[in-house]
């Protein structure tokens, strides 16, 4: 169609120029233009001819595109089938069944219990064994539970039956005591001492409740241990006791004239007064003392407030011990306060206590400033839940211990674990500070013939000396959440080489681990910030746990000697390297130094009579 095209504009275009070139010359153009004319007519039929191409071309298009589409359509339904496909796969893949978690039994029970239905598992495929063992673990939990049901009824039966029975026999206790009072005479004259308790009874009933409460459970601990660990005993007279509740129904009688006798006085001494009556503790209170007769004793003395709702413990040393294990007088507060995490006392643990103290135109931080100063104690949390009493700690938790006879259990022997741990840590301290012992000798001394150094000094120092030093152990310690520190400074000496230990022990040992920081002077002074050996060698002093002692080791002994091996293995394997040889090989160690970080041969292994030092 192209061609005919072209060859149809070349001829009209001679046409054309013939008609032009007629022109021109002055001769008739009338057939030219007849001629040109009819050539049109042929163009015309040639562009209808070119229409009708364009159109069925565009129809092929347009049909191939619809397959197109359809294929498209059709592609992306598979592709969605096959996602689809592979999810369900997943899913079949991530399925677990709900029979899982049951502890089904063997067949051979099964067999036993249900006679009937192992006949039926014969010839079965693995699922449906399976769900036969099912079947056979439903019928016995069915079982079970009527078994339950009919174990209910009678229990429920045996408790109405016990009732009727105590009630019967409570009716018995008016003869009893007639029969009591009557045969008296004969007690006496067989001196049977029956009435004893009768009269400790006479005292303790005076006792307010929580009280009570707590020295019934402590009797009763008292009576079932063997060890005799602690006594507890109520002092207080009782004439007292009915005295203050003699007062208490006066003062009721006469509250509202009272008041407003407050109102017209002055605020500065009847406000002094009127705190000193409304914390007046019960007359009678419990002294309870932990630890052998004869040796270091803990005795506490726990006071029970009726305004503030709670009860209050005073820890002192027994007057015949020789004074206090570190020199500190607060120690025994320090062993209280921290012998829970965040029970440090300085609050009143009583929920609603601060409504109450509000009507008294009193505050809690007000009752709990007299307490310390007065000596009564502070209301520790685990104090209250010895007494039945329900407490709020300063994380807004509700707790009321029920299981009483095991909580005060478990307080007294941590009371009693933590007695002894600072026992054992004065012992050591007072030891080191006056050289009563003899470092060769001690059982935590590992490696007594590779004894190289010897310990010249170990003073007590100020806190701010000890923070003056400079170590990374200062960005791992814990915070100082009510915890105070003392500080100690040691110097242990081999040869001209010098090391300074600094010791801070926390008030909530062993709950937190004494912290050592060492400082080597020797060639120049070496600490744990530009020397990474002295760094390996505090963590290996400071990472020591009491797990990791055996029976009857004392911690900073052990703590000691690591650290005075560990000197020794320092300057042994540091001398290597220097010019002029000071300090030779003595500890047996395999390399000096290992991996790319060259660690020391600081620990120590001992396997049979084979011993040695390794990284």
């Amino acid at each position: 169609m192209e061609t005919i095209l072209n060859t149809q504009f070349d001829q009209l275009q001679k046409a054309i120029e013939g008609i032009m070139e007629a022109k021109s010359k002055g001769q008739s153009s009338d057939e030219g233009r007849k001629a040109a004319t009819l050539m049109f007519v042929a163009l015309k039929h040639a562009n209808r001819e070119v229409k009708h191409n364009i159109k069925a071309g565009r129809d092929k298009l347009h049909l191939e595109k619809c397959k197109v589409d359809l294929s498209r359509l059709q592609l992306q339904n598979l592709l969605y089938e096959v996602s689809h496909l592979k999810k369900e796969i997943v899913r079949c893949q991530k399925f677990k069944s709900r029979d899982t978690s049951l502890e089904l039994l063997s067949e051979a029970e099964y067999a036993d219990k249900l006679p009937n239905m192992a006949n039926e598992k014969e010839d079965l495929s693995s699922h449906k064994q399976h769900l036969h063992r099912l079947d056979c673990e439903l019928r016995l939990r069915k079982d079970l539970d009527k078994q339950y049901s009919a174990l209910l009824t009678s229990k429920q039966e045996l408790l109405q039956d016990n009732l009727s029975h105590a009630q019967r026999y409570i009716s018995f206790a008016p003869a009893l005591r007639t029969l009591l009072g009557a045969t008296k005479p004969l007690h006496d004259a067989l001196q049977l001492s029956l009435d004893v308790e009768w009269k400790l009874s006479a005292v303790v009933k005076y006792l307010p409740k929580p009280l009570y409460i707590l020295f019934i459970n402590l009797q009763s601990l008292q009576r079932a241990s063997e060890d005799q660990s602690f006594t507890a005993e109520v002092v207080g007279y009782e004439s007292e006791a009915q005295m203050q509740e003699l007062l208490k129904e006066k003062q009721y009688a006469t509250l509202h004239h009272e008041q407003n006798e407050k109102e017209t006085t002055s605020r500065e001494k009847p406000l002094e007064n009127s705190l000193e009556d409304a914390l007046a503790p019960h007359p009678l209170h419990i002294r309870m003392t932990i630890g052998a007769a004869g040796s270091n004793q803990l005795i506490l003395q726990i006071r029970y407030f009726q305004l503030i709702k709670c009860v209050t413990v005073w820890g002192q040393l027994n007057p015949s011990s020789n004074g206090n294990t570190l020199g500190d007088t607060n120690f025994v507060h320090y062993l209280l306060r921290h012998l829970y995490t965040n029970d440090l006392g300085n609050e009143i643990p009583i929920p609603g206590i601060e409504y109450e103290l509000r009507n008294s135109d009193l505050t809690a931080d007000e009752c709990i400033r007299y307490l310390k100063a007065k000596d009564f104690g502070k209301p520790f949390c685990w104090l209250q839940s010895m007494c039945s009493i329900p407490t709020v700690n300063s994380s807004m938790l509700y707790n009321h211990e029920l299981n009483l006879n095991k909580n005060t259990r478990e307080i007294i022997d941590r009371l009693a674990k933590r007695w002894n741990s600072w026992l054992r840590l004065g012992q050591q301290i007072r030891g080191l500070t006056y050289k009563d012992i003899d470092l060769y000798t001690l059982k935590e001394n590992i490696y007594p013939a590779g004894l190289s150094c010897s310990l010249v000094q170990w003073t007590a120092i100020t806190h701010e000396e000890f923070h003056s030093q400079i170590s990374d152990v200062f960005n791992v310690s814990s915070d100082d959440k009510g915890v105070t520190y003392n500080s100690y400074r040691a110097v242990i000496v081999r040869g001209s080489a010098k090391m300074e230990c600094f010791i801070r022990i926390p008030s909530s040992y062993p709950l937190e681990m004494p912290l050592w920081i060492l400082n080597v002077h020797w060639n120049g002074c070496h600490t744990s910030q530009n020397n990474s050996a002295i760094k390996m060698m505090e963590f290996w002093t400071n990472s020591l746990q009491p797990k990791q002692l055996e029976a009857n080791e004392r911690l900073l002994y052990a703590q000691l000697f690591r650290t005075i091996y560990s000197f020794d293995i320092f300057l042994e394997t540091e001398g290597s390297m220097q010019s002029t040889v000071e300090y030779n090989k003595e500890k047996p160690y395999i390399s000096a130094f290992a991996k790319r970080s060259r660690s020391r041969p600081y620990k120590y292994i001992k396997k049979g009579s084979v011993y040695a030092f390794k990284q």
